[in-house]
């Protein structure tokens, strides 16, 4: 099973923890939270998936996560997203789908192994109809199931987010960490920025030496375009 972070959720107290036992050695889901940042209200559980529905306590907002670990019969994954469809139109709040989902959006998700159409198409209309979007992943590689000694490579395991959870966090960034004892990379969603934007602008006093400096600023200025605040131009034009 593939481990998975949402760093809005972790900090030192002691964590809760909600899980869907394992059949042998297939499936088993197991979610860990910290109450001090997300109050949980209800559960939602199942064979396949394991649903945390409550409040983040620094903004009050509502936000159900939920933990995937989809099964590898066809018809039974199709159901899967039937019963996840069900449950995201019943609840209100910000969503988070996250999990080995077993399957892939394209052809381009897998190499060296077999590719279904229909199965991507099925899983391409439950993310359409859930109306749920995917950042880029990050991390050196865009597969996160390696098999066969890594000829077989696939992306089964993803991070799925509603509109309002982008739109909330749009510069948050998934990434693909480094694969250790099992067949998945473990995969991290983060919300803490790390592009600090652009560099600062610097003009050092030597520049306006130089023949035609000035005249070139000049034009750049005069031929410089922009619909908006003053300031805003001018940190663009700085840019």
């Amino acid at each position: 099973m593939s481990n998975f972070g949402f760093n809005a959720l972790w900090g030192r107290s002691a964590f809760n923890v909600e899980v869907v036992d394992a059949h042998g050695r297939s499936g088993g889901l197991a979610c860990l939270w910290n109450p001090v940042l997300f109050c949980c209200e209800n559960v939602i559980k199942d064979r396949f998936s394991l649903v945390l529905s409550g409040i983040l306590v620094l903004t009050g907002e509502r936000i159900n996560l939920v933990n995937v670990y989809a099964s590898n019969d066809t018809s039974v994954r199709r159901n899967i997203w039937v019963n996840l469809v069900g449950i995201k139109n019943a609840v209100q709040g910000l969503w988070v789908f996250m999990g080995d989902l077993n399957e892939v959006r394209d052809a381009s998700e897998r190499m060296n192994s077999e590719f279904s159409s229909a199965n991507a198409d099925a899983f391409n209309h439950f993310i359409l109809y859930t109306g749920l979007c995917e950042y880029q992943m990050g991390g050196g590689g865009k597969f996160t199931y390696i098999s066969d000694s890594g000829k077989k490579l696939s992306k089964l395991d993803r991070f799925l987010v509603c509109l309002g959870f982008m739109e909330k966090w749009p510069t948050a960034s998934v990434m693909a960490l480094t694969r250790e004892a099992s067949d998945h990379r473990p995969i991290l969603l983060s919300t803490t920025p790390t592009d600090f934007g652009h560099i600062p602008f610097r003009c050092f006093i030597s520049w306006l030496e130089v023949p035609g400096f000035m005249d070139l600023i000049k034009h750049l200025c005069q031929s410089f375009v922009f619909n908006g605040p003053a300031d805003l131009a001018l940190s663009v034009k700085l840019m």
